[in-house]
């Protein structure tokens, strides 16, 4: 019974410093920061304090969030529809193997094209609306998803395979008994990688072109030398992206529990 408290102890002592220091850390970290902003020793048309990001912040707290819905929109239907292919198309892989053989190696050259040379084309293409963002934001989140998952899936149990085989399973009961569950944690890892890359992929799209959107605020406040709220949007963005990441994580974690049980 002692040894359990002890442990007990070990754990709730283990979880408070896991917590109290990094917000002791960051903190000092923005104290530093401040004192840093208030002693002048770099330009305000380059740092902005945290006092003064807060009170851009607030002054324009609704153009914020407005902008920041569009973004989110352009994010999530890019994350969706990233995954979405890739993981179809590496569940193709899987059960016709000359079709990977012919596509693979198209699809790796095609992840080596920087998209932001191409988005001049698109915005030719699908105009200068959402439809370039979200393409860009599936297409960075399509190759994660791609080789993550088709790892996942070649990932089996071999003697499963064996004892399913010899129950004369079909190709779509193995996937669905065996490929599929073994493949989700490789999935969720592409998940979270594009949980964030989508974010980025859409605040790129709409700093070369965009007319709403985070990344069009940013240009836009940076035209007008507003320090603070370029400061003020780029840290938004941030947050909405460890939330997109806080999300997938909490997914998974309640998926592979379920599985586990």
């Amino acid at each position: 019974m002692t040894m359990i408290a002890s442990n007990t102890d070990q754990r709730t002592g283990l979880g408070k410093r896991q917590i109290l220091l990094p917000l002791l850390f960051g903190i000092a970290f923005l104290i530093g920061w401040e004192a840093l902003y208030q002693s002048g020793t770099v330009s305000k048309l380059i740092l902005a304090g945290p006092s003064a990001v807060i009170v851009a912040a607030i002054q324009n707290w609704r153009e914020m969030v407005v902008n920041a819905g569009v973004t989110m929109v352009e994010a999530l239907a890019g994350f969706a529809l990233g995954n979405l292919a890739g993981l179809l198309v590496a569940l193709a892989f899987v059960r016709w193997q000359p079709f990977k053989r012919a596509v693979f190696p198209l699809a790796i050259l095609c992840e080596a094209i920087p998209v932001v040379a191409i988005l001049p084309v698109l915005i030719l293409w699908l105009g200068n609306g959402m439809g370039p963002k979200i393409f860009i934001a599936g297409f960075l989140s399509f190759f994660p998803m791609l080789v993550n998952a088709y790892r996942g899936l070649i990932n089996t149990d071999a003697d499963m395979m064996e004892l399913l085989h010899s129950y004369s399973a079909s190709p779509r009961q193995i996937m669905w008994t065996v490929r599929l569950p073994s493949a989700l944690p490789f999935m969720f890892t592409a998940i979270k990688l594009s949980a964030c890359g989508s974010m980025v992929a859409a605040l790129v799209a709409e700093w070369l072109a965009s007319e709403a959107g985070l990344g069009h605020l940013i240009v836009y406040y940076g035209l007008g030398y507003r320090i603070p709220n370029v400061w003020a949007a780029a840290i938004l963005a941030c947050l909405i992206s460890l939330a997109f990441y806080a999300l997938a994580a909490l997914a998974e974690k309640w998926v592979l529990r379920r599985r586990l049980r």
